[in-house]
């Protein structure tokens, strides 16, 4: 399950929010006390709230001072993987896509609405809704209806099918939507109630165990003895292990609670003997003093037996960024099968800027895994540089000085350039344009290891650049509009799939302007100029049918649904792993070799031109 969006209404400084967030990474950009850490900390309050060790609690004071109806929202999108059932209702499993309680997009829609216009919060204030894309053909919500307003329905229809099990609600609410849903049936986004919905003891318990773990790293924390900043990935690892064990966590929760309630029901029935008024207002009820997660604690210590939550705060940023390097170490390794999504504040804080790449290449390997999804914010350049335009979010100010999402790409990017003081790279009189980022890193890794190709012209010797044209990220923007106004040599490498790509190099070697070069590759794309063998070997697959074909085959997308991974994530690993184990001999195998030794070839010629 992933985080597609975040809904604030009259939450601290935001009047109404809604935030797109990449399944990917997400880097939060703008100037100090202007909303990033609201954004962060509403998702820990949406996530996290309730616990008992939550690192932060919804309070009176969130709410927006200047709103009309003291009331405050923090409401969350989350897509559903096709894979994946969402059970409110174990007696009858039936997913609740099924019952209609997705929103209009297709989403799980969660809304966390507060009462604020007390002096304080309490529990009571609290009401949690799902938003709902319902048929208007019912009165009121069929998951709300209990077992005899369902039979009382059902007995309106003529002809129910005699199978339905009137004792089975989920059964009786499939049979009315199937005999009341048509085709032409209108449709509303209506707000239900979580706790009016009917299915097991605790419905909202049920349902937030399919939500992401949620991890948030502050960038400002107190030195107390139980620092988070310190515990936190020791928690993080405590928490995953026992989701994996949910199944049969839960099996003993329901067989304690199944043993415990006959014992009750009996001792109640015994009652009944002495006063049965007392006993009719007595039953039995679960009631969880604390989580799972509560009774292991681990502690980090030193052994010259000073406290590494009392070091200083690099020490521990440095504890962190081994946490993520470690856990992008080990996902490589493993199959996962937790949700996660690591909110970190300024993961630059007190960090050299060695160990601030490090830890974003951390970050971004990890994000790669589909199921893992990063959050930060930053003040830093050389981490907005590094990701995808889409990732990046930019919070300015209105006229009135409150918080405003800038959702216009050219206007974000030319403030997030502005404000972050962002210059163009590009060094050297010549750049090499590619259609995206995996494309420069494959060329980069055969000129760098096949010493024939770097006699050639050493790529990295000379300092020429690459500029991805397609998507790519920050700096390839601006390097790309700092293009247009030089005089810095082009040579252009595209695909040979696409004949828009065929019509562009023509049109650039028509215009003869001794500024722009281009080609096309003689197969489909980069990918195809990787030995076979290599990516079976990476993936452990076989593709020997598809030998005859290789020059147009489509290689990541059929990869895709063979590993746990998205198809840009592949082409990282096939232009990048697999290209480095890449030799000559294979490229002549692979009967490639003669074409790439080209691309070096013109590329050195208008280099020296």
């Amino acid at each position: 399950m992933k985080l597609k969006r975040l809904i604030l209404k009259n939450f601290r400084g935001y009047k109404n929010l809604e935030l797109e967030f990449d399944e990917n990474i997400n880097v939060i950009i703008g100037k100090n006390d202007i909303g990033k850490s609201t954004i962060m900390e509403a998702l820990e309050i949406f996530f996290n709230g309730e616990s008992k060790d939550a690192i932060i609690k919804a309070d009176i004071q969130d709410c927006n001072i200047f709103c009309n109806e003291k009331e405050m929202t923090i409401g969350a999108c989350f897509e559903v993987r096709q894979d994946e059932k969402i059970i409110i209702d174990s007696t009858n499993p039936i997913d609740i896509e099924e019952e209609y309680l997705l929103n209009k997009e297709g989403y799980l829609e969660i809304h966390k609405i507060w009462n604020c216009s007390k002096s304080k919060l309490s529990a009571s204030d609290l009401k949690i809704y799902i938003v709902a894309n319902y048929p208007n053909c019912f009165d009121k919500p069929l998951a709300t209806l209990k077992n005899k307003e369902l039979i009382k329905l059902c007995e309106e229809i003529k002809d129910l099918d005699s199978r339905v099990n009137k004792t089975i609600n989920a059964s009786l609410r499939q049979a009315l939507y199937k005999h009341y849903v048509k085709d032409n049936t209108q449709f509303n986004e209506i707000l239900i109630e979580i706790r009016n919905i009917e299915g097991d003891k605790n419905i909202w318990d049920r349902l937030k165990s399919y939500f992401p773990l949620y991890f948030l790293f502050q960038s400002d924390r107190s030195n107390s003895d139980s620092d988070s900043e310190v515990q936190n990935p020791l928690k993080i690892a405590t928490k995953k292990a026992l989701e994996e064990l949910k199944e049969m966590l839960e099996a003993i929760e329901k067989y304690i609670d199944e043993t415990v309630s006959k014992i009750g029901e009996e001792t109640i029935d015994k009652l009944k003997d002495f006063d049965p008024e007392i006993a009719c207002t007595l039953k039995t009820n679960l009631n969880y003093k604390s989580s799972w997660d509560s009774i292991f604690k681990y502690d980090l210590e030193s052994d010259d037996g000073i406290p590494l939550n009392k070091r200083g705060s690099g020490v521990k940023r440095l504890i962190l960024l081994s946490y993520f390097r470690a856990e992008a170490e080990r996902i490589s390794k493993e199959n996962n099968n937790v949700d996660i999504i690591y909110a970190i504040e300024e993961p630059e804080t007190s960090q050299h800027p060695n160990f601030q790449k490090m830890i974003m290449d951390s970050l971004l390997e990890i994000s790669a895994d589909e199921r893992h999804q990063i959050i930060i914010t930053t003040h830093t350049p050389e981490i907005a540089k590094m990701v995808n335009k889409k990732s990046l979010i930019l919070i300015s100010k209105n006229e009135l000085n409150e918080p405003l999402l800038i959702k216009d790409e050219e206007l974000k990017l030319k403030e997030i350039v502005s404000t972050l003081g962002v210059l163009p790279t590009i060094e050297s009189k010549l750049v090499i344009c590619v259609e995206g980022d995996t494309d420069a890193n494959f060329i980069r890794i055969l000129n760098k290891n096949i010493e024939e190709f770097k006699s050639i012209i050493d790529i990295e010797k000379e300092g020429i650049s690459f500029i991805p044209m397609i998507g790519s990220n920050l700096m390839n923007w601006v390097n790309r509009n700092y293009l247009d106004k030089s005089n810095v040599v082009e040579f252009h490498l595209y695909d040979g799939d696409k004949e828009e790509n065929k019509r562009i190099i023509d049109n650039i070697n028509k215009d003869n302007d001794g500024r722009r070069f281009g080609t096309l590759l003689g197969r489909r794309e980069i990918e195809n100029y990787i030995p076979i063998n290599l990516i079976e070997e990476e993936f452990s697959i076989d593709l020997s049918p598809h030998k005859e074909e290789w020059n147009d085959f489509d290689v990541s997308k059929n990869i895709l649904g063979k590993c746990g991974l998205k198809e840009i994530d592949i082409k990282r690993i096939l232009t990048g792993k697999v290209a480095d184990r890449i030799t000559k001999e294979t490229l002549i195998e692979h009967k490639c070799y003669d074409e790439i030794k080209s691309w070096f070839e013109e590329i050195r010629k208008i280099y020296e031109k």
